[in-house]
């Protein structure tokens, strides 16, 4: 299994899906994502976990194929591929995420106009079209939504971290 490099969400994905599965492969920790896919392309890897937003024109030109996805619901560039869930692994989910951060010590109406303005951006018709042609979702919510948000994401991936053993390198 190509990885883009140790604890990226592609290489945390791969170790769920094996820890649910029972399923053991090699993980081959690549140095980001165009030499994994370069791999994955020329054969030397038999499979990958990819944002949809980089493996979408693969897919599209038919040099790869999309097996499932990692989202609860199918994605609408890829209607026919079903999710991990449809498979057989109940309550699988796995999604990347861009987050904007600003430093702790910011003032709050400062960040306030920001997530405002921010907030703003993201319900454009225009920039949601533009996401999604990218394979991506284009949607905000408000500082103490993402707080809530990433505490959810640490919960889920702790233990996987921690399981899998996958330190800093």
């Amino acid at each position: 299994m190509a990885s883009p490099g140790a604890g990226t969400t592609n290489h945390l994905v791969s170790e769920y899906l094996q820890t649910l599965s029972g399923a053991k492969w090699t993980t081959v920790h690549y140095k980001g994502n165009a030499p994994a896919t370069t791999d994955l392309l020329g054969g030397q890897v038999n499979f990958n976990f990819d944002q949809l937003s980089v493996a979408l024109p693969f897919i599209q030109q038919g040099r790869t194929r999309a097996l499932a996805v990692t989202s609860a619901k199918r994605q609408p560039q890829l209607p026919d591929v079903p999710t991990l869930q449809e498979a057989g692994f109940k309550d699988f989910t796995a999604e990347t995420f861009t987050g904007v951060l600003a430093p702790a010590a910011t003032p709050k109406p400062i960040v306030a106009s920001l997530s405002a303005a921010l907030q703003k951006i993201l319900a454009d018709k225009a920039v949601q079209q533009k996401f999604e042609t990218l394979g991506a979702e284009a949607r905000g919510n408000s500082p103490e939504q993402f707080a809530q948000f990433l505490k959810k994401e640490d919960a889920q991936w702790t233990p996987i971290i921690k399981q899998a053993n996958i330190t800093a390198e």
